[in-house]
């Protein structure tokens, strides 16, 4: 269970974030926390994090006035066009924007890149890559890629990893696939493995996870171009 929600919110500018973090504090439910994009609700920790054309072309958050606090949003936009629409109340409508599995396994990578101190998202990753045979992704496997189960032996769990690659590919657009795939190269090569050792946990589970990434970076290397 996580311990705090992280909400995405895409505006144009800082005086359209602070219109909505400004309204949250009015409204005398909400608390600000201790980091800049961090507000409190009851015993929730929710960070707002802002994204869109208010982080630039070098899709970076630079929260002023400082200027001191960046945060990376590459892969957020792509994140974003390819979520699920949940209505959560028909009067008044309410709906809320959740990622896809495959952007959420993005997401995880990205902020695992960004801060590698943060184990929690390499095991998110691999419970993300052992589970998406179980996504409701049976039928694609059995009709649409057949072949690429029949490729893995009727394992499903390797070709539900090597189908959350592809799909990772499909929502990426060129820079998202670059920070990507630099990192999938790098992290299953003799470059580093530290992704792979904060997965495992104990040292028997090293070469079984790590063959489980190697398969997540062959799919998402198929789904390029796609």
């Amino acid at each position: 269970m996580t311990k705090d929600i992280d909400i995405a919110v895409c505006v144009a500018n800082w005086e359209e974030y602070r219109i909505l973090t400004d309204t949250l504090l009015s409204k005398g439910e909400f608390l600000k926390g201790d980091q800049k994009q961090r507000y409190v609700f009851k015993d929730t920790v929710i960070d707002f994090i802002p994204f869109g054309e208010i982080s630039g072309p070098d899709n970076a958050i630079r929260w002023p006035p400082d200027h001191d606090t960046i945060l990376n949003t590459v892969g957020f936009m792509d994140v974003y066009k390819n979520s699920m629409t949940f209505r959560l109340s028909r009067e008044p409508v309410l709906e809320i924007k959740l990622a896809s599995i495959p952007g959420l396994a993005i997401m995880k990578l990205l902020a695992w890149k960004d801060d590698p101190s943060r184990q929690k998202d390499a095991t998110d990753l691999l419970f993300i890559m052992q589970n998406y045979q179980a996504a409701g992704i049976e039928d694609r496997l059995y009709e649409k890629e057949i072949s690429l189960l029949q490729e893995e032996e009727f394992d499903n769990e390797l070709a539900g990893i090597r189908l959350l690659g592809r799909d990772m590919a499909r929502i990426s657009n060129p820079e998202t696939e670059k920070a990507l795939m630099e990192i999938l190269i790098s992290e299953t090569g003799e470059i580093s493995y530290k992704l792979v050792s904060q997965m495992s946990g104990v040292s028997d589970r090293f070469d079984s996870n790590l063959a489980l990434l190697e398969k997540l970076k062959q799919g998402f290397i198929e789904g390029l171009g796609h």
